[in-house]
């Protein structure tokens, strides 16, 4: 039997941390709908409450880092797999790590269908520009030694003299 240690505040510490994540789906998931509608103006909402969630997050993975580290124990699934072998409550502290590593899960999942999403409009978008530059005969913008844009047309092509 592993001995118990004063594991007092993970289960609180694992609840926050599952509300926290829970959250940031729900912005993922408002992300995904507005990138599918190219709503900008849901778009331009989103960032800030994001990185303040991921602040959150990152600051409950050091709190975690602290106490197994504290222990004697490496931040690894080993290492947290001891420290909840060693809670008074062990059936649902566990039960709440297993529900934040698929909550964790997802978040990976749709952060990643997201920046395809966003990959997949940058594309199309860049493609839409060469389109109505050919159309025109504009060649794209190109910065002079002032910062300033011009457009250069005509001139020689590659191989010519």
């Amino acid at each position: 039997m592993i001995r118990q240690l004063d594991n007092s505040g993970l289960d609180e510490e694992l609840l926050t941390e599952l509300a926290i994540t829970k959250a940031f789906i729900d912005i993922l998931h408002k992300e995904q709908k507005a990138l599918i509608g190219a709503n900008l103006e849901v778009l331009e909402t989103l960032p800030q409450d994001k990185a303040e969630l991921v602040i959150q997050l990152t600051q409950m993975s050091k709190k975690r880092d602290q106490r197994l580290h504290s222990r004697g124990l490496n931040s690894d699934r080993k290492g947290m797999e001891i420290l909840l072998a060693s809670c008074q409550d062990v059936k649902s502290t566990t039960a709440k790590w297993n529900a934040l590593l698929k909550l964790a899960e997802s978040a990976q999942q749709l952060n990643q269908t997201n920046g395809d999403l966003i990959n997949t409009r940058l594309r199309y978008n860049q493609q839409a520009l060469n389109v109505l530059q050919n159309a025109t005969g504009e060649s794209p913008p190109l910065y002079g030694p002032t910062g300033r844009t011009f457009n250069v047309k005509g001139g020689r092509q590659f191989g010519q003299v």
